[in-house]
């Protein structure tokens, strides 16, 4: 199974996180901000390079806040690093879309919303968080 590499950016609203809206398969899914890097892509040029696409902004990049794995399946796998960042001209907070990462109803991929906090941007510190995939039950009437 090949390994993905893939970088995401925390980019906070006042107490809200910016989000990427995308729809796969039929699905519609809410993701941080960020992408796969590319083969002889830096990790940085490519969390430049995929908000700027996703979101249409640009952003200065903060701290690695944690690195997290998604094994979805026996043919998927990839590593997330997560970073905060900052938008580089504050006037484009408005056109982005943003949820609030203590509401319980609000789902974003990768699943790490539980450990961030508005106030500090993480709860604790930078960390290997394991595999925050959970598959979800499959319906029994299907």
């Amino acid at each position: 199974m090949p390994v993905r590499v893939k970088v995401r950016a925390v980019i906070w609203i006042d107490d809200q996180i910016a989000v990427h809206r995308t729809e796969r398969r039929g699905q519609e899914h809410v993701t941080l901000p960020g992408g796969r890097v590319n083969e002889r892509e830096s990790v940085t040029n490519a969390l430049h390079r995929e908000v700027l696409e996703e979101l249409g902004v640009e952003i200065v990049i903060g701290d690695l806040l944690f690195v997290a794995e998604v094994q979805s399946g026996a043919r998927r796998q990839d590593v997330e690093l997560v970073f905060n960042a900052s938008l580089r001209d504050a006037g484009d907070r408005e056109r982005l879309e943003v949820v609030d990462p203590t509401d319980p109803g609000v789902e974003v991929l990768p699943p790490v919303l539980g450990y961030l906090s508005p106030k500090s941007g993480l709860r604790g510190y930078q960390r290997w968080l394991g595999n925050v995939y959970t598959p979800r039950p499959r319906d029994a009437s299907l």
